[in-house]
């Protein structure tokens, strides 16, 4: 698998910042249950700012971090 950064700016991706070798030491790092596909976010003023998500290529990691940042606005009323 390779990760790529994305800035995210209101919830949704704005910039594709490409492929990375590693993990910058202030993402958080949230695991699925099966613990295969991993998603490392970094908060900014209780705001998410940019997100790494796995994947073969950019497309699936773009769509990754798209169902990541879509299930972390689920409002519960």
């Amino acid at each position: 698998m390779k990760r790529y950064r994305f800035k995210i700016k209101d919830d949704v991706i704005t910039d594709a910042m490409g492929e990375i070798m590693s993990i910058p030491e202030d993402f958080i790092e949230l695991k699925n249950t099966f613990g295969i596909d991993r998603i490392y976010y970094k908060i900014q003023d209780t705001k998410i700012t940019e997100v790494i998500g796995e994947g073969f290529n950019e497309w699936t990691a773009r769509r990754r971090v798209g169902d990541f940042l879509a299930s972390m606005n689920i409002n519960i009323f």
